[in-house]
């Protein structure tokens, strides 16, 4: 069934039942050991989990910090820096080095490791103190296939998250919409309803120690860092054992409703430049089936408002 099909079920009533919605359903595996944190998540798309990290492996991060940013192609000006998109492949082994290495000890306080994988790896967030250092609206690409299974994003911050230092905004409930074939190779399903999406969201403030978790398909933002020092964060990739990675690439040369689906592994996000199309050769490659999110504002603000919890 294709995604209009979907919410065209939807549409019409002014509430629904999202226990049985198909991606709230496969959500209901739990990867949290706390029953809370996977009842928050499964209805925001976001949780936040207290006092977890310790000084130690923030130092750990920062150690690793200092070393890469010496390295060529790492450059900090006005605008958040992701590592995980700088092209020197010794700043991504090294990034993948350093998570890995502190998953092993954080992932087991939070999450049930007889599912989890502690070897997954993740990327720096870094917002310089500038106006411009914001990020817009957007959701993150896919890792896995999420029409058969989801994952999850550990978002820790070195410092507290305040309203001035940029915190992350999140449209709670949209991970549970069905846009599940993103990547920077795919041109964004809500790329003409920003303005309209930016109405939606709410900021989320977090103590240094504690972790925001949140899914890769819930639509956020990060607002600019107005303070005077810089907002450093590292992001971990959590997922289920024996995870396959993908990745879609929207190949102009097929039908409109063909795409491209690669699978892939953690290999990939060392040396693939995230513009050109992957390389057949090496990674094995599907042609499936295009699940096009054709929307209108009105009916927009009706989904966005059917899957937004009240609190």
């Amino acid at each position: 069934m294709s995604i209009l099909s979907f919410i065209k079920g939807f549409w019409g009533n002014s509430k629904i039942n999202i226990s049985e919605n198909k991606y709230y359903k496969l959500r209901t595996s739990p990867f949290f050991l706390n029953q809370l944190n996977q009842e928050q998540y499964l209805t925001h798309g976001w949780t936040i989990v207290k006092d977890v990290i310790r000084p130690i492996e923030i130092d750990s991060f920062m150690h690793t910090f200092n070393e890469i940013s010496k390295l060529e192609g790492f450059e900090l000006d006005k605008n958040l820096l992701n590592s995980g998109r700088l092209f020197n492949p010794e700043i991504r082994k090294k990034t993948q080095d350093v998570i890995n290495r502190n998953a092993a000890t954080i992932l087991p306080r939070m999450f049930n490791m007889d599912i989890v994988d502690s070897h997954t790896g993740g990327a720096y967030q870094v917002k310089p103190p500038h106006v411009n250092s914001d990020l817009l609206i957007h959701q993150d690409s896919t890792v896995i296939d999420e029409e058969n299974d989801y994952c999850l994003f550990v978002w820790i911050p070195f410092c507290d998250v305040t309203l001035e230092n940029g915190p992350i905004s999140f449209l709670s409930g949209s991970h549970l919409w069905g846009n599940t074939q993103r990547s920077l190779g795919v041109p964004w399903q809500f790329k003409n309803h920003i303005q309209t999406l930016y109405k939606f969201v709410d900021p989320v403030t977090i103590k240094a120690g504690s972790v925001l978790v949140f899914d890769p398909a819930t639509i956020h933002s990060s607002a600019p860092n107005l303070s005077k020092e810089i907002r450093h964060a590292i992001t971990i990739t959590v997922l289920r054992k024996d995870y396959q990675l993908v990745y879609y690439f929207r190949n102009p040369e097929l039908p409109n409703d063909k795409i491209e689906k690669y699978y892939v592994n953690e290999t990939f996000y060392y040396d693939y430049d995230f513009i050109a199309k992957p390389d057949e050769q090496k990674w094995k490659k599907e042609v499936v089936d295009y699940k096009p999110f054709n929307i209108t504002t009105k009916n927009l603000i009706k989904l966005i408002k059917q899957y937004r919890p009240n609190n």
